[in-house]
């Protein structure tokens, strides 16, 4: 039986017919719509997809002009706050790693972020010859693969997370991505070199998605009752306090080893930008749950499975870093992850507040790649089930 078609105005929203064995139940395409105009209507039933569906490609955006791709992420939240969602500028003792490439806003844009790889053109977008770095795996997991088996077209997922500062910003609703450039090569192999031989192929360039609504409904009865009732705390400038641990190969969950930094080392921070998150957010639409943990920053998991219950604190990282790493290996399987095709022109956009994504390495002998990323920090925290303690 054919998937159901949304027609509003011109604009078709089609749920992706994944393939065999697959369990994903995640990602739409939207054609028809033109993203520099988009009517009430039109952006209402966009909004109606992203949510819906988690993930959305929105085809044939060649025209669009960045700053109205971020007055479009704006739409999602009107009164988030007016910065992108991971801000600018930051160096290594703010956001650790994350800051040892520069951070490269196009012009004019409302703060439309460039990121790709390799040399981007005399004049892009009103960056001048410019060529930009992506983050390596070789930075990311406690094991890396070597430049040799990256050349090879063997690879990794480099970092399944959501989008977000954390430390003072609530995590932008929705993010956006605009394919300006792909690379162009042969399928690249993932691999998760964790002794299970799982592999996927994907095209170069592509970003991985699995979805945090899946994986709450993996939990076991006693499990989605403890998730609902609980929360978690990450450290203060958690991207600096991660210090040298490190993701584990599959780009999901840390590794074991690794210090963190000092909480009296880490750069000026004040209590009350640490946000206690829940584990549990609701879709603002649908109002389905998602577990959504972020678990390379987490300091402190405070647990209970019901109102009433005494609230367990655990701040020992290593049995923090075993029961987050348990849970996220049921979804982070060749099933569950998406890695949708985005030609060049295309706009992916998709919902934070359900969904983990990642980039993945590809040879530099593919070429340059290009994509114009836009997410806003939100007005508000993620909504839970319950309310913290």
């Amino acid at each position: 039986m054919p998937h159901a078609i949304t027609v509003i105005q011109e604009m078709e929203i089609t749920p992706f017919v994944h393939g065999p064995g697959k369990k994903a139940n995640i990602g739409a395409t939207v054609t028809g719509a033109d993203l520099n105009d988009l009517d009430e209507s039109s952006f209402q039933a966009l909004r109606q997809a992203v949510y819906k569906h988690g993930v959305v490609v929105v085809k044939h955006q060649h025209h669009l002009i960045p700053v109205k791709q971020s007055e479009l992420i704006r739409r999602f939240d009107p009164e988030a706050r007016g910065q992108h969602g991971f801000g600018a500028g930051k160096g290594s003792k703010l956001v650790g790693f994350l800051g040892d490439n520069p951070y490269h806003a196009i012009p004019d844009s409302g703060g439309v972020n460039l990121v790709g790889q390799g040399y981007q053109g005399d004049d892009h977008y009103g960056l001048k010859n410019l060529t930009v770095k992506a983050i390596s795996q070789s930075k990311l997991h406690a094991t890396p693969l070597s430049p040799e088996v990256i050349a090879s077209g063997q690879t990794r997922f480099n970092s399944f997370h959501f989008d977000g500062a954390i430390y003072g910003t609530p995590p932008s609703r929705v993010t956006s991505f605009r394919c300006i450039k792909a690379p162009a090569g042969p399928e690249l192999t993932v691999r998760w070199d964790d002794g299970s031989g799982r592999t996927m192929k994907c095209k170069a360039g592509g970003t991985a998605f699995f979805s945090g609504a899946q994986l709450y409904n993996l939990l076991s009865d006693y499990e989605k009752k403890l998730a609902d009732h609980s929360f978690w705390e990450p450290a203060p400038h958690p991207f600096a306090w991660m210090g040298t641990r490190r993701l584990r190969s599959s780009g999901m969950g840390l590794a074991p080893g690794g210090q963190t930094i000092p909480l009296d080392e880490l750069p000026e921070w004040t209590p009350d930008k640490v946000y206690k998150f829940p584990m549990v957010w609701v879709n603002l639409v649908t109002g389905e749950k998602a577990l959504q943990i972020f678990p390379d920053i987490i300091r402190k998991l405070y647990l209970r499975d019901s109102p009433t219950a005494t609230e367990r604190v655990v701040e020992d990282l290593e049995e923090i870093r075993t029961w987050v790493n348990d849970i996220y290996d049921r979804i982070v399987t060749p099933e569950y992850i998406i890695i949708p095709e985005a030609e060049e022109g295309d706009v992916i956009l998709w919902n934070n507040w359900a969904i983990q994504h990642s980039a993945i390495e590809y040879p530099d002998s593919y070429g340059s790649r290009s994509m114009h990323q836009f997410h806003v920090a939100s007005s508000t925290l993620p909504t839970g089930p319950v309310v913290a303690a």
